[in-house]
């Protein structure tokens, strides 16, 4: 059969030459069928701040390939000076409440799996698809859970968590309904699904919330953990090489709100690049 490609068919080709596949911009949906592949950010304090509440796709790291998703997330643990991102959490929960989890402790992603949350792991094991409450979700998103568990069980060895595959799995499959919609309703090309959590008297963290954090993070969630009061917390628990621990001091924050966002900036002036091109080739 013949084909004809058509001007436009063009452009998009020449245009992706140009910026390549990180700077285009993806209509809604288009990345669904693709699997993720997380990407921890190993940043800076400011960094962090800077790329936190930014989409996805303008993040360093962002890479789509045939298939698959090169998905920057974050996750670190800052003491301090941690008022201002406080308030942006709060402001940013406001308005994305769907894939956003905002926490005042660790009582509630620290609480052990209910009994019947563990008779069903003890039964039914970790297949997600086959797991009847789990069935809303897209085959991709399926799959994304059943290999973010699994590297759970991974980081949890490496920790040194002691609960046994039966607990981690019901704690992570059956029993972590608000992680498991904020990944339902999260869009690939826009931001990442969060989770913040503020310590604001000294708490111990259970196993079962290292879990429920090392869950989140595998599935590409920016994790934030904020103590005004210095207080340890996951340092005990989780392995130091999985995330980032950062000291806020009110000046490196005013400095920081007040410094101009360039991965937009870049993006911004990629999309413009590209557009100056096409419009001098077809005018």
């Amino acid at each position: 059969m013949k084909t004809h490609q058509t001007t436009a068919v063009s452009a998009e080709q020449e245009l992706t030459e140009i910026l390549g596949s990180e700077g285009r911009l993806y209509k809604d949906g288009i990345l669904d069928e693709h699997e993720i592949v997380p990407v921890r950010l190993q940043t800076t304090y400011e960094e962090a701040l800077l790329l936190l509440f930014e989409n996805s796709i303008v993040r360093p790291g962002f890479k789509v390939e045939e298939g698959s998703v090169d998905y920057p997330c974050l996750f670190f643990k800052v003491n301090g000076a941690v008022d201002w991102l406080l308030q942006k959490a709060h402001a940013w929960r406001a308005s994305h409440g769907k894939t956003t989890l905002l926490y005042s402790n660790f009582y509630l992603i620290g609480r052990a799996p209910q009994t019947s949350a563990l008779q069903n792991a003890q039964q039914y094991g970790a297949d997600v698809s086959k797991i009847d409450s789990l069935s809303f979700l897209s085959a991709n998103k399926q799959k994304q859970l059943g290999t973010a568990y699994q590297q759970t069980l991974e980081w949890a060895k490496q920790s040194g968590i002691t609960l046994s595959t039966d607990e981690i799995c019901a704690t992570c499959l059956y029993d972590s309904t608000m992680i498991i919609d904020a990944l339902h309703n999260v869009v690939a090309q826009q931001s990442n699904a969060k989770c913040f959590i503020n310590i604001v008297q000294k708490s111990k963290i259970s196993q079962y919330a290292a879990v429920r954090i090392l869950f989140m993070h595998a599935l590409a969630f920016d994790v934030v953990i904020t103590s005004k009061n210095n207080y340890a917390t996951i340092e005990s628990l989780i392995a130091d090489e999985l995330y980032d621990l950062h000291i806020a001091t009110a000046e490196a924050t005013t400095k920081t709100k007040k410094r101009p966002n360039i991965w937009k900036a870049l993006a911004i002036g990629g999309a413009l690049l590209g557009l100056v091109y096409l419009l001098s080739r077809f005018l």
